[in-house]
C-alpha cells in the first residue's frame, strides 16, 4: 500500500488516541486496516470519526461476497456491522451509506435504510446519485438503473450546518438547478488500469473521485477524521488527503496497483 498512505503528513498526537496501541506502529502511516469490518472496527476508538462514508458489498455476484448463503444472511450481517459502527462516529458527525437496488433485490436499499434506523441511526437526508452513463440493463424485464441512493444518517436530529455555501458554483455540472440539492449528476467513472487483489482476482475502483470530493466538502472540514469501512483501493482516502482530511480505511481485501 505504498503511495497515498505513506506520504501523508499526520499529527501523531491526534492519531495516537484513535487507535489501540498494539496497531499504532503498523497503521499510523498507512491508515488502512486489512481486516474484516467487524475485526477492523475494534481498532478504531469510539467517538473518534467526524464522517463515515462507505458502500457495503453486494450480497452476491462477486467472489469476495460468496460467504453469504442467502439474502437474509446478508441483511442480518448488515444489522451487526451498522450497529457496531455507530459508536465510532462523533456526536455531531455524519454517516453516509451508498447503496443501490438491483434486479433481484429491488427493495435492498430501503431494507438497509430501515436496518440503520432500527439500530438507532437518524435519517437526516437522502441523496439521489444520478449515474447517467451506466450500461443498459441486460434484461428485458427491467429498466436500466440510472441512480443510487446515499442515505445521510446522524446520531440525532439536532440543528446542524452543512458546508454547502456556493458549492453549486464550483460544480455546475453536478448541481444544474443552481443550488445544492439532493440529486447529484455524476458519471460512474472507474480507473482505466486494473487493480489486482492479493487473492489473485481483478477489481476496479469504487467511488468516482468527484463524488468523494463533494461529500468531503459538504460533510467534513479541514483536519476532520474520515472513515471508509469498505474502502476497496480507497479512492475516498486519496481524495481526502488532497483535501487535508485524516483518512482511515478498512477492507479485508488488500488492493494493490498492477504493473
Amino acid at each position: 500500500m505504498i503511495g497515498i498512505f505513506s506520504v501523508c503528513n499526520l499529527n501523531l498526537m491526534n492519531i495516537r488516541g484513535l487507535l489501540n496501541l498494539r496497531v499504532l506502529n503498523s497503521f499510523i502511516l498507512k491508515m488502512f486496516i486489512h481486516k474484516d469490518i467487524l475485526e477492523g472496527l475494534d481498532e478504531i476508538k469510539d467517538d473518534s470519526m467526524d464522517l463515515i462514508f462507505t458502500s457495503p458489498p453486494y450480497w452476491k455476484g462477486f467472489e469476495y461476497e460468496s460467504n453469504f448463503n442467502s439474502y437474509l444472511q446478508y441483511i442480518n450481517w448488515c444489522k451487526v456491522w451498522t450497529k457496531k459502527l455507530k459508536p465510532k462516529l462523533k456526536d455531531d458527525g455524519f454517516f453516509l451509506l451508498n447503496i443501490s437496488n438491483d434486479t433481484e433485490t429491488t427493495t435492498k436499499a430501503f431494507e438497509l435504510m430501515q436496518v440503520c434506523i432500527d439500530n438507532g441511526w437518524k435519517l437526516h437526508d437522502t441523496i439521489i446519485w444520478h449515474v447517467y452513463n451506466r450500461q443498459p440493463a441486460n434484461t428485458e424485464r427491467h429498466l436500466t438503473n440510472e441512480h443510487e441512493y446515499i442515505f445521510v444518517f446522524r446520531h440525532h436530529s439536532n440543528n446542524v450546518v452543512i458546508n454547502k455555501d456556493k458549492l453549486w458554483k464550483e460544480y455546475p455540472e453536478v448541481f444544474a438547478s443552481k443550488k445544492v440539492g439532493n440529486v447529484w449528476k455524476i458519471p460512474f467513472k472507474v480507473r482505466k488500469e486494473k487493480l489486482k487483489r492479493t487473492i489473485g482476482k481483478w477489481g476496479s475502483s469504487g467511488f468516482p473521485e468527484l463524488l468523494c470530493e463533494i461529500v468531503l466538502k459538504l460533510f467534513s472540514k479541514l483536519d476532520s477524521f474520515v472513515l471508509d469501512c469498505f474502502c476497496g483501493h480507497f479512492t475516498l482516502g486519496k481524495v481526502g488527503l488532497q483535501l487535508n482530511r485524516n483518512m482511515f480505511g478498512i477492507d479485508k481485501i488488500n488492493y494493490t496497483s498492477s504493473s
